[in-house]
């Protein structure tokens, strides 16, 4: 999720566990360390491009980072407020795991997943039921959050408003568990009724909304990605991308591509331009909806993850990642008309 979400979700786990004994204090102990596991980012700058992509969420994001990181953190704020602080160290180590922990079982909420189990396995949970940033999961939190400083800690409104928070952003998170088999049931029904035959598919939720979807879809030889919003009343419309796998050699030995391979799921195509080669990742296809609506021709060619790889005497090599510039107004232009549906 986004930064936003995952601090005021710390901030939240912070004031229930630890909020009575220190009041606002806890907020912000607690919105450290829901912030903590995503400043693996700072490692960018030392990492290679292929580096960067397969870094993020990783041990950082792991449940030993969450328990070796929050023994040792916990320790170390004790020991520097043990004068004065009525926490306990194993109270500072339990909020700091905990506030570690759920910004995990967050993340794993998304498409881009997680590997809760690094070093020991790259295998990420990813779940893709809710999009990366959603106004209604992160708002509940933040006004309870912004209400709860103005009370005093010892008030017992205080505690009540912090735990409306929690479960009404919890309950929207459920809503969206109950949406995505809704949709995946249209999307299975659809490609049947098109006579799409598919070894399986991914779904997930379009950017700041649980209501327009997308579905990337295998075949032998090709990917259908469609996209369908609750309002729809027209059949889905998959647009069909050839897989060109072809145009890479030693695409299960070559540990580039292995780990591009591993990073989209395999939901991927290969590109060739100018006799250049690029990867594209198709859990997410760049400007999906304003393509669905006025350019479908251009789908082929416009990918959120566009990499360029290049083969060397070692393998290939990851050389950049492409991303043209997104007229933003029209990008949530679009996205606002699509996400109300396509009528009859």
């Amino acid at each position: 999720m986004d930064s936003i979400s995952q601090l005021v979700l710390g901030a939240a786990v912070g004031e229930a566990l630890l909020g009575k004994k220190l009041g606002n204090k806890a907020v912000l102990w607690g919105a450290i360390g829901g912030t903590i596991p995503d400043l693996d980012v700072l490692a960018s700058p030392f990492l290679t491009e292929l580096g960067v992509l397969t870094f993020h969420r990783g041990l950082s994001h792991s449940l030993l980072f969450s328990v070796v990181f929050s023994i040792l953190l916990g320790w170390l704020i004790s020991k520097f407020n043990k004068p004065t602080s009525q926490v306990s160290r194993k109270e500072w180590q339990f909020m700091l795991f905990v506030a570690f922990f759920t910004h995990i079982i967050l993340d794993c909420f998304t498409l881009y997943g997680t590997q809760v189990f690094a070093p020991f396995s790259n295998y990420r949970i990813s779940w893709g039921t809710i999009s990366v940033v959603d106004p209604l999961y992160t708002i509940p939190l933040l006004f309870s959050l912004l209400a709860i400083l103005f009370i005093h800690k010892t008030k017992k409104s205080r505690r009540i408003t912090n735990y409306l928070g929690l479960v009404l952003s919890s309950l929207y998170l459920l809503l969206t568990v109950y949406n995505k088999s809704r949709v995946e049931d249209v999307f299975i029904n659809e490609l049947e009724a098109q006579n799409i035959e598919v070894s399986r598919m991914i779904t997930s939720p379009t950017l700041f909304n649980n209501i327009l979807w997308s579905c990337t879809a295998e075949s032998d030889d090709a990917f259908y990605i469609g996209i369908y919003s609750f309002y729809d009343t027209v059949p889905v419309k998959f647009y069909k991308i050839e897989k060109r796998h072809d145009l890479l050699i030693n695409i299960d030995s070559d540990k580039t591509i292995k780990a591009l391979r591993r990073m989209s799921d395999n939901y991927f195509c290969i590109r060739e331009e100018n006799g250049e080669l690029f990867f594209n990742d198709l859990r997410w296809a760049r400007n999906y909806t304003q393509t669905f609506i006025s350019k479908p021709d251009i789908l082929n060619s416009e990918f959120v993850f566009s990499l360029q790889i290049e083969q060397g005497s070692d393998g290939y090599e990851l050389l950049e990642t492409v991303m043209e510039p997104v007229d933003k107004v029209e990008f949530f232009t679009a996205l606002y008309e699509r996400v109300w549906g396509i009528r009859e």
